[in-house]
């Protein structure tokens, strides 16, 4: 499984008719929950190939601070459906905007050193961002996506409930996040 390239938009209305892939008997299906968290520097260097292991094996490090470093986040999340505008102009025609995406991010493993990293993004830098799901789909291809997290601290009122760092990662983009099967999973 491997969606890594965008689609050339046509330029006329009629545009083309994509295939589609239905199974009566073994249907695909994707489940929910976002599982892991993946963030750099708004700079770090684009994969050569994002479904590679060595470049991840390579990159991904808790503690070291090189460019191209990224840190893994174990979290719960979800990605609703983004917004979007649309517009009428003269002649009855419409335009539609960039989509607004939110991902939806809680941390529960709220320790000082994660506590640290919440207050660094409390300072409004963007990141590069990749997220997997729970069933090992990775989102963000070779660029990542570009963003900003914000992480606020939540302390429940029951003493039994867990508490957390709670947040977003949010981007804008023409299209929904390219996604491949993780190396990791």
């Amino acid at each position: 499984m491997s969606v890594l390239v965008l689609p050339t938009c046509p330029t006329d209305c009629a545009g083309s008719l994509p295939i589609v892939a239905f199974d009566e008997c073994a249907p695909e299906v994707h489940y929910g929950e976002v599982a892991k968290l993946y963030v750099a520097k708004a700079d770090a260097a684009d994969f050569t190939n994002v479904e590679l292991l060595a470049e991840w094996t390579a990159r991904l490090s808790e503690t070291d601070t090189g460019a191209d470093k990224i840190r893994e986040l174990t979290i719960i999340g979800d990605l609703p459906i983004p917004e979007q505008t649309e517009q009428t102009i003269s002649g009855d025609r419409t335009v539609v905007g960039f989509k607004q995406f939110v991902l939806n991010v809680r941390i529960d493993e709220t320790n000082d050193t994660n506590y640290n990293f919440l207050l660094q993004y409390e300072c409004n830098v963007k990141i590069k961002a990749w997220f997997e799901t729970a069933d090992g789909v990775l989102y963000g291809g070779n660029e990542g996506i570009e963003g900003t997290l914000r992480l606020n601290n939540m302390i429940p009122e029951a003493r039994t409930d867990v508490a957390s760092f709670q947040g977003t990662l949010k981007w804008k983009n023409q299209f929904s996040p390219l996604r491949c099967a993780s190396p990791m999973a």
